[in-house]
């Protein structure tokens, strides 16, 4: 086959520069930012049937301005009459804010004369977070635990997962993002560690959010954002596979690690194909309400395919790591193994708790 039938690919790595600053804004920055927005507007609707699925009794959190409330239910003498004595003697004698203790007696008031959550957001809009609301609000909080973890497991997963000897005689340089260098399997870690410090966060107003039931709805944006963060690969012309004389091979005009120009399997696009495949998977089955409330399948499905799609095609790969010994598996191999046991182990709890638990009833 002649060369001309492949696909020369030598895109500029810079879209344009920031005026004033002058700091110059990368395919591949773009294409993360863009994941990452795509998996927020994913997460709230998630997030919003997660609080949903708890009911709607009224709770702590779901209040939004405690004094204009009270000051409001002291004007609405047929509704504070329904209420029990101590909740109503309360609520006319508090003047500002309840005390922690006085909250709970009143949402206990409120919650007896059947006054949920619903019904209030009625009768003060503005004073009663929607379940749509939270949802923002616990989305807004999440993303910042969920870039940094991105950002410093997986700058930390490529200083010593794959390049520590340059990094050790170099330390200054581990700071520079912006050169590249980041390592999927040290972002997945840093997420994981992120995400359990936010859940820390919000278990008092929120205690069946649990980390796991995080984990399986977090997932699931994560696999398009994976996706997408593959084809900033594809454009910044980095992760080459071994080369090819297929019909589809690409020549990289200008490989970020000086290689060879000749053909090559485009992986990084194979990769964000097989993570785009996952993203639609998991949130085909998301949707199966039998599926979504079986804690830990999701991320258990999601470490199993993610991890094993990444396994196989690592084998299509210019190995990446001088690091470990490569003559049984690559680099990126020996790290998928344990994120797939770990898959294999939530999955099998996933069916094994719901089991228990229909077997105590």
């Amino acid at each position: 086959m002649h060369p001309q039938a492949w696909l020369y690919w030598n895109p500029e790595r810079v879209v344009f520069t920031i005026p004033l600053i002058n700091r110059p804004v990368v395919w591949y920055g773009l294409w993360f930012v863009f994941g990452f927005l795509v998996g927020y507007f994913i997460l709230i609707p998630m997030f919003q049937r997660k609080i949903q699925d708890q009911g709607n009794q009224l709770r702590e959190r779901d209040v939004e301005n405690w004094p204009e409330l009270m000051r409001l239910l002291k004007q609405n003498p047929p509704l504070l009459q329904s209420l029990n004595k101590v909740g109503r003697q309360l609520i006319t004698q508090i003047n500002g804010t309840p005390s922690a203790s006085e909250k709970t007696t009143i949402l206990n008031a409120l919650n007896q004369a059947g006054l949920d959550r619903q019904q209030l957001k009625v009768l003060y809009p503005k004073m009663i977070y929607s379940s749509r609301n939270l949802a923002a609000l616990l989305v807004d909080r999440l993303t910042w635990f969920v870039v940094a973890g991105t950002i410093i497991g997986a700058r930390l997963g490529h200083v010593f997962f794959y390049d520590w000897p340059r990094y050790a005689a170099h330390p200054e340089d581990i700071v520079k993002v912006w050169e590249g260098g980041l390592a999927s399997h040290g972002g997945a870690l840093g997420v994981m560690i992120g995400l359990y410090l936010y859940q820390r966060t919000i278990r008092n107003q929120f205690p069946d959010l649990t980390f796991l039931s995080l984990m399986d709805m977090i997932v699931i944006p994560t696999a398009f954002v994976a996706g997408c963060i593959r084809i900033g690969n594809f454009f910044n012309q980095e992760i080459l596979g071994f080369p090819s004389s297929l019909p589809w091979a690409v020549i990289f005009g200008d490989p970020i690690d000086g290689g060879e120009i000749v053909p090559r399997h485009p992986v990084q696009l194979y990769e964000a194909i097989s993570y785009f495949g996952i993203f639609f998977i998991l949130l085909y089955l998301w949707r199966k309400p039998n599926l979504s409330t079986r804690t830990g399948l999701f991320s258990g499905l999601f470490f199993i395919l993610a991890f094993s799609s990444r396994f196989v095609l690592e084998t299509l790969k210019v190995p990446q790591s001088m690091m470990w010994n490569e003559s049984w598996l690559q680099t990126g191999q020996y790290l998928s193994l344990p994120f797939i046991f770990l898959g294999i182990a939530l999955c099998i709890y996933a069916f094994r708790s719901k089991f228990i638990l229909q077997e105590k009833r």
